[in-house]
């Protein structure tokens, strides 16, 4: 087997770049010593871009409640004030086929006599994004009400909003 001493054939320039070849898996998409840390910095966004991405990713507010037999109110729902969009709402928990609800956001009927069995995790419909979509703007400010009529009822009223 002959040996060739391959450091007499390879040129300054050709070294240069095979090291480059070698040692960028190492320092590929790494950021500086001393450069500030966020989420996707080393995707080459800027910090103004990560924090847009991360205002609109999906969030979600669940409101646990125990509605006797009539009719209920849940009011105390809270959003964050940089929400922006409501996506959808799902109730956790199954219920009677005369069971239903009206949201009203500010002031504003936006269902009306829905079905609570409808608008159930349970209720047996394939939904792959985990609410039912109602899409409403939000102001940062919004007073949300949702009064059910049950035969009596425990769960969790889940909003799912950007």
């Amino acid at each position: 087997m002959n040996r060739y001493n391959l450091s007499k054939r390879i040129t300054p320039g050709v070294r240069k770049d095979v090291y480059n070849i070698i040692s960028s898996p190492k320092t590929a998409n790494k950021s500086a010593i001393g450069t500030p840390q966020f989420p996707a910095f080393n995707s080459n966004m800027s910090m103004q871009d990560v924090r847009k991405f991360i205002n609109m990713q999906p969030r979600i507010t669940g409101v646990p409640f125990i509605a006797p037999l009539g009719q209920f109110t849940i009011n105390n729902i809270q959003l964050p004030g940089d929400a922006r969009l409501l996506l959808g709402v799902i109730f956790t928990t199954g219920s009677a086929t005369t069971d239903t609800f009206t949201m009203t956001l500010n002031n504003n009927k936006i269902i009306d006599n829905a079905s609570i069995q409808l608008n159930s995790q349970d209720n047996g419909a394939s939904i792959t994004t985990g609410y039912f979509e109602f899409l409403q703007p939000l102001t940062g400010k919004d007073v949300f009400r949702f009064d059910l009529f049950t035969a009596g009822l425990t769960g969790t009223l889940q909003l799912h909003f950007i």
